[in-house]
């Protein structure tokens, strides 16, 4: 009896055993599933750089995200995800299958125009409110006041818990709330303009995954023509404060005057610096190749996007880049769509080129890149598709278009969203140019001072070399007294980057692990005034000769053909 008691207890604890790893493997797949769909409604049908700044935001919150338009929700898709959001950028009767499916979401969320349509908030009243300044959160005693105004949908309706509240003729006026059900409800119609209050109202809507500011110094616009004596001051003042910190890197410098490259080789003194503050606690970001794509735009920062046309990369060789045709100037679709992917091919490639010969160069003078910066932040979207290939991390902002370089933006904290497939956005806040040193320190104390709403912030601040001492002692002295804050220290997180010929790991513990085999050495066309104009002046000759002989050929015809006339005419 003793013994098949035992053989019971044995097999229930088994079967228990088996059931808790089922459990477990379950719960693994789960959170290595995407967990945020986004569904968006545009005037377009495509995502416009709202959409992308919402996915941006998203990316924060999210270990992957998916973004569709709302004609191709699937019961399938949805079912993959753990969080619904849908964002309504204009008002439209939307798609039948659409709203049921979206009715059986559990965790939905709707943003902007056209939730009425939804059962969660079928019940609810919108009202518009134009241009108000004063907002609060629930857990707020008195209201702030925003940098711009803000346009948004206030919500009434019964049951509600109210989130965010604004203020209009001395009226609480809810525009974030959430539904006895669980569904959540955002009033803010304008997302670029006011993505810091959308990401501090995701943070109380959606679990953040820290509680602590990141914070990061970066020394940037560093390129072959850099002073090495002001960057070894400004890099040892930083390093015996023992703070980590990051330099940006451009490996080539094209002077727009001459045409000459001046690239890191020539410049071992420099390079000497780099190593050192390499070594000291500095970590490299690889800031482009020459950060220039026509010569005279040298330093200027497009050099992954046509500034001259505004458009995307289409010719490896910037003289023969021409303005992007409409489809309007194609007689069919398949001529169109041939003549896109054809520009696209030239994108990757270029792109490709410039990110490898960049990476290779530093590596070959003992500087190991451990993140790109896109210059000026200007690149197309298949851009970040070449780039992830590459590297795991980005540092600065992201273009949100297409259409445009202006376009651009990033959240007040780190992300992984769907548009830079698979890479960390570090990003960086911009500070405007101020007339003197006072009003600099003014404007980034202001900087620093609009996310302290958030938990979980990332302030990254750039500071460039030439500015000299004093500015950085400033800088840093705000930056140490953020509250709740600590310094990103790069080698200490787990980083990639990768070419064909190099391999750069950081694993998390402070070390950098690096592979090379068979680099060639980088070449670059080094071109001077004098042999530009050389080369002028050869097609100009060129031009003459041959010209000299059609003439001659011209002349020697109608001789003979004269000749030809007079002998008949005599004879």
């Amino acid at each position: 009896m003793n013994f098949k008691c035992l053989m019971k207890g044995c097999l229930l604890i088994a079967l228990f055993s088996l059931l808790s790893v089922k459990d477990i493997a379950s719960a693994d797949a789960l959170k290595k599933q995407p967990s945020t769909l986004i569904i968006y409604s545009t005037q377009s049908g495509e995502a416009t750089p709202a959409v992308q700044m919402l996915d941006v935001l998203v990316g924060h919150f999210s270990e992957r995200t998916m973004v569709i338009p709302d004609e191709q929700l699937s019961q399938k898709k949805l079912n993959e995800f753990q969080h619904v959001i849908y964002m309504g950028e204009v008002k439209r009767t939307l798609p039948k299958q659409t709203i049921r499916i979206m009715n059986e979401s559990k965790h939905l969320m709707a943003i902007g125009y056209n939730a009425e349509q939804f059962r969660p908030f079928s019940k609810l009243t919108f009202h518009k409110q134009d241009h108000t300044s004063q907002i609060k959160g629930v857990d707020d005693q008195t209201y702030r006041h925003l940098d711009r105004g803000i346009t948004a949908l206030t919500v009434q309706g019964a049951a509600l818990q109210s989130e965010f509240y604004l203020k209009k003729h001395q009226a609480d006026l809810p525009f974030v709330i959430q539904t006895k059900e669980g569904a959540a409800y955002i009033g803010i119609l304008d997302i670029l303009q006011h993505n810091k209050l959308l990401a501090e109202v995701l943070e109380s809507l959606l679990q953040a995954s820290d509680q602590m500011t990141t914070k990061y110094l970066q020394l940037g616009s560093i390129s072959p023509v850099t002073d090495e004596k002001k960057l070894l001051e400004l890099g040892q003042y930083v390093s015996e404060r023992h703070i980590p910190f990051l330099i940006s890197v451009t490996p080539v410098w094209i002077d727009p005057a001459t045409g000459d490259e001046v690239t890191l080789n020539d410049r071992p003194q420099l390079v000497q610096v780099l190593k050192q503050l390499q070594s000291s606690g500095a970590s490299v970001i690889l800031h482009g190749f020459s950060r220039t794509y026509r010569t005279e735009e040298s330093g200027q920062g497009f050099e992954f996007w046509d500034a001259k046309y505004d458009q995307p990369i289409t010719s490896n060789v910037p003289q023969k880049a021409e303005k992007k045709l409409s489809k309007s100037h194609f007689p069919n679709e398949k001529d169109y769509k041939t003549y896109i992917k054809s520009n696209q091919q030239q994108d990757i490639i270029y792109t490709t080129e410039k990110l490898t010969k960049g990476i290779e160069l530093l590596t070959q003078q003992g500087l190991y890149p451990l993140a790109f910066e896109v210059p000026n932040d200007a690149i197309s979207q298949q851009g970040y598709e070449v780039i992830s290939r590459h590297v795991s991390s980005l540092f600065g902002q992201v273009q949100l278009s297409d259409h445009t370089w202006k376009t651009k933006g990033a959240p007040p904290f780190l992300t992984t969203p769907s548009m830079l497939h698979g890479m960390t956005l570090y990003p960086e806040q911009l500070v405007e140019t101020a007339t003197d040193q006072e009003d600099s320190s003014v404007m980034t104390e202001q900087t620093i001072q609009s996310m302290q709403h958030l938990q979980s912030s990332a302030i990254g601040l750039s500071y460039e070399v030439e500015a000299g001492i004093d500015g950085l002692q400033d800088l840093v002295t705000q930056m140490d007294a953020i509250p709740s804050s600590q310094w990103l220290d790069l080698k200490k997180t787990k980083q990639t980057v990768q070419t064909a010929h190099v391999q750069i790991n950081t694993s998390g513990n402070g070390h950098i692990q690096v592979e090379q085999s068979n680099i060639a050495e980088t070449k670059t066309v080094k071109r001077s005034g004098m042999e530009n104009m050389l080369r002028i002046l050869t097609m100009v000759v060129l031009l003459f000769i041959v010209a000299f002989a059609f003439y001659t050929l011209y002349l020697r015809l109608t001789m003979k053909k004269r000749i030809f006339k007079e002998r008949k005419s005599g004879g």
